[in-house]
């Protein structure tokens, strides 16, 4: 099946230190590039519709990555993974429909109607299974053993991103501080990155840290040019496809520590630390050339679709509040419509 009917689920660039898996800190953070580069090699090298990431506690099933499947999460006795995590192994369901343990979980029997299963599991420090690195396939198969081998060694990445320690930066700080109800609050249900509240929480933070540290950083106010005519003629299920895949490309575009936000509609935010003017101009004419290079695929065909951005920077030592600055990136996006949108406009 395309990725038009099993839309991939899009996270931010967030990055973050973990101390010890089994507490499930990445609960309700958005997903990161790191996570979503293994996802899309194991759908080719497995030959699967959707490979995933996911982790559990008690109650749900929270996917750190879905590529292929539009999905944040799942309660746990929906899951097929709660398999792989009680066993702690392994597992491998060729037929879901002739296996009972599965043939009745709402994901087999209704859509997306997965008919086969493969999962890893990927542990914690203390060896305690807490997650599973796994591929859904929508018809029958048996996996060879090439296939077993390729999961072991994709679940060997994942699980050395998982353990590994991360370069601190604002979206690590956020992530840190926060427990899982206040972090799930500040997280756009739809693209899975940062809202406006959450971006708000993380501005303050990389000012306060830029003024300690005496370093600039950069904002970038991008949104799509027209995307109300494509809600107005293709609908609004459409639209909202355009934004998670837009959300996607700004995912894989920007670099590992740029933080991106949704501040609501087709506005999105990139949050640049320890960025200077000409850098971020880089950044902003990669973001555009992304999204406005290669049609957008959807359920209705690919649309062309491009995006205007405007970039302001914070020198060291300045004293402009996170309102003004915001106000004079939202200055350079206007410039940027003005002059006939698809382009990029900085100003200082």
């Amino acid at each position: 099946m395309s990725d038009t009917l099993l839309t991939k689920t899009i996270a931010s660039t967030a990055t973050l230190k973990i101390a010890n898996i089994h507490s499930l800190d990445l609960f309700y953070t958005p997903l990161e590039e790191r996570f979503e580069r293994i996802t899309r090699i194991a759908r080719r090298a497995l030959h699967a519709p959707v490979a995933a990431i996911s982790l559990l506690n008690e109650d749900k099933q929270w996917f750190k990555s879905a590529a292929g499947w539009g999905i944040s999460e799942l309660p746990r006795d929906q899951a097929i993974c709660k398999l792989t995590v009680e066993a702690n192994q392994i597992v491998m369901i060729g037929d879901t429909l002739a296996d009972p343990r599965v043939a009745k979980l709402p994901i087999v029997m209704a859509a997306p109607r997965f008919r086969a299963y493969a999962g890893h599991p990927l542990v914690d420090e203390q060896g305690a299974c807490v997650g599973t690195f796994c591929v859904f396939d929508l018809k029958p198969r048996e996996f060879a053993p090439v296939d077993r081998q390729a999961l072991i060694d994709l679940a060997a990445l994942a699980q050395r991103e998982l353990m590994s320690d991360q370069l601190t930066n604002a979206n690590a700080a956020l992530t840190s501080k926060l427990g899982m109800a206040r972090r799930e609050a500040l997280m756009d249900p739809l693209t899975h990155l940062w809202n406006r509240r959450g971006a708000s929480v993380l501005l303050k933070a990389a000012f306060a840290s830029a003024d300690q540290r005496g370093t600039p950083l950069a904002l970038a106010l991008l949104d799509l040019d027209n995307f109300k005519r494509i809600n107005d003629t293709r609908g609004h299920q459409t639209g909202d496809e355009v934004l998670r895949r837009v959300a996607s490309r700004l995912l894989s575009t920007v670099r590992g520590d740029d933080a991106i936000c949704r501040l609501g509609g087709d506005e999105f935010l990139v949050l640049m630390a320890d960025t200077d003017a000409a850098i971020a101009s880089r950044v902003a004419e990669r973001i555009r050339h992304a999204i406005t290079d290669t049609p957008v695929p959807t359920r209705d065909g690919a649309l062309t679709v491009s995006v205007s951005v405007g970039c302001t920077i914070r020198q060291p030592r300045d004293t402009t509040a996170v309102e003004a600055l915001l106000e004079r990136a939202d200055q350079a996006l206007m410039e940027s419509k003005s002059a006939g949108r698809n382009r990029v406009r900085m100003t200082s």
